[in-house]
């Protein structure tokens, strides 16, 4: 089976997965992980601690969450249905620091996205989805945050349509608030893998027609 390629976004740190969707007359055959491709550019799955999927209805809008304090990074992917996903860059230090990125992610083509530590992310329902995450770091409900997801000073262009929000999310604080109160975001060391392999990808695109894993 031909290995999945990984490719660089905007965002230090962030990639997106597409691997090789195998179809017939019956179905698709897809693999999820792939450990040793993966390890090439600096994910280690090994450091997945825990694995959680959710379910949303149409126009459900979730985020713009991130966890304070304490290094978690998480790989999404949709497993049925279309989401609009948006990552925000929240890192002080990062050289895209409030840098986001969008994109969709299907159960057609099964693209993957990496939010490193001090990311924030959130999605849209285009239509009924399960998303499945891989975390590298135990569920603290006292380290969950969230910024708003219509904050002007972050401008992201979500979807048009009805929005199905929680309070938490309804009530989230402006990423003013969140830069004033100097939230802690401590990148940890699968953070610093990923900026190093970041800087490794720029350093490999000459190369990049001798090599099927890169574009």
């Amino acid at each position: 089976m031909t290995v999945p390629r990984i490719t660089a976004t905007p965002i230090v740190g962030v990639c997106v997965i597409e691997p090789v969707v195998r179809r017939d007359d019956r179905g698709f055959f897809v693999r999820t992980c792939d450990r040793d491709t993966y390890a090439e550019f600096g994910i280690d799955t090994t450091r997945f601690v825990q694995q959680n999927q959710s379910r949303s209805s149409a126009d459900t809008l979730r985020g713009l969450h991130f966890r304070a304090a304490l290094s978690e990074a998480k790989l999404v992917r949709c497993a049925r249905g279309t989401i609009f996903e948006a990552v925000v860059d929240l890192r002080p230090t990062s050289p895209t620091y409030r840098t986001t990125f969008t994109l969709t992610l299907d159960d057609v083509d099964h693209r993957q996205i990496l939010v490193p530590p001090g990311c924030a992310h959130g999605f849209y329902a285009l239509t009924d989805v399960d998303i499945c995450y891989q975390h590298d770091a135990v569920y603290e409900p006292s380290l969950e945050r969230a910024v708003r997801f219509d904050d002007p000073d972050i401008a992201i262009d979500w979807p048009d349509g009805p929005r199905l929000l929680s309070d938490r999310d309804r009530d989230a604080p402006s990423f003013a608030t969140i830069e004033t109160e100097r939230v802690v975001i401590v990148s940890g060391l699968l953070a610093q893998r990923l900026v190093a392999v970041e800087v490794g990808y720029h350093l490999l695109r000459s190369s990049a027609q001798s090599s099927p894993r890169l574009l």
